[in-house]
């Protein structure tokens, strides 16, 4: 009996830390989309390098 309620529990011990592995999974999943929209957006806003060493040579002319 004692060998049939550890494996029982044990079963409802990994089908929870399993649950929860899926969670951190998907939340992970979550912040590195946002880090990757936010870099996009930074990288939209921001100016090229090429495009301002091409204004600085047009105005230095």
């Amino acid at each position: 009996m004692f060998v049939l309620r550890t494996l029982s529990l044990t079963r409802k011990q990994k089908a929870i830390i399993e649950k929860q592995k899926e969670l951190v999974e998907e939340k992970n999943n979550e912040i590195l989309a946002s880090i990757r929209y936010a870099k996009r957006i930074q990288d939209a806003l921001m100016t090229s390098q090429k495009y301002i060493e091409r204004n600085i040579k047009r105005l230095k002319n």
